[in-house]
C-alpha cells in the first residue's frame, strides 16, 4: 500500500524508513518539501517563508481532533504538582469493637488491636473539646507519605506505554481533497 504525503504511521523499529521522517518536531525546508508544506503549513510551527515543523510525538499520545482540541495544539503534562485542590474529599475509617470481649482486652495497643469501648462508658459527646484538652497518645495515628516542608509531591501522569516510532511520509501520493 502506498502512503499519502503527510500520513503518520507507527513503526516498530528504530529508524525512519526511506521517504519518512520521525515525528519529532524537526524543522524542514519549505523549498525542499513543498508538497508536505502545502498539507501541514505552519500547523506545528516554523519560520515564515523558510521552514515548517513536523508534529512532535516525543512523549505524547495521539488524540482525535474535536471542537475542544484543535489540530497541532499540544496539551497535558508528564508530571503534575499535587495540591489539596487535586484531592477529592475523603474520610479515614476507624475500626472499633464494642468492648464486650473482656478476655481479648489489651492495656497497650499493638498493630493488630482494635479500638474498643469499655462497658457502660459513653465514648461520644456532642460538645466540642476545649483547646489544650486531652489528646491521643503519640503513635495512635501516624502520618503517611513523605512530604518535605515547603515542597509538593510530583506525580507521574503517564499511562502504561510501549515505545514505538511515529513517522510522517515526506514523499508519497498527494492526498486530493474531495470536491
Amino acid at each position: 500500500m502506498d502512503a499519502f504525503t503527510g500520513e503518520i504511521r507507527l513503526f516498530p523499529f528504530n529508524y525512519a524508513p526511506q521517504d519518512w521522517a520521525y515525528c519529532d518536531g524537526s524543522a524542514l525546508s519549505i523549498q525542499q518539501f513543498p508538497a508536505l508544506f502545502s498539507i501541514l503549513g505552519y500547523t506545528y510551527g516554523g519560520t515564515s517563508g523558510q521552514t515548517f515543523k513536523l508534529p512532535n510525538f516525543n512523549g505524547r499520545a495521539a488524540m482525535g481532533a474535536s471542537p475542544q482540541r484543535s489540530i497541532g495544539i499540544p496539551v497535558g503534562a508528564d508530571q503534575v504538582t499535587l495540591t489539596p485542590a487535586n484531592l477529592t474529599g475523603h474520610t479515614h475509617a476507624v475500626q472499633v469493637k464494642d468492648g464486650t470481649e473482656a478476655s481479648a482486652a489489651l492495656d497497650v495497643p499493638n498493630s493488630t488491636a482494635y479500638l474498643a469501648q469499655p462497658r457502660n462508658v459513653r465514648v461520644y459527646n456532642n460538645t466540642a473539646p476545649l483547646a489544650g484538652g486531652p489528646t491521643l497518645p503519640t503513635g495512635t495515628l501516624t502520618p503517611a507519605g513523605q512530604l518535605s516542608p515547603g515542597t509538593s509531591p510530583q506525580r507521574s501522569t503517564l499511562q502504561p506505554f510501549l515505545t514505538l516510532s511515529y513517522c510522517i511520509c515526506l514523499n508519497g501520493e498527494y492526498p486530493v481533497k474531495p470536491s
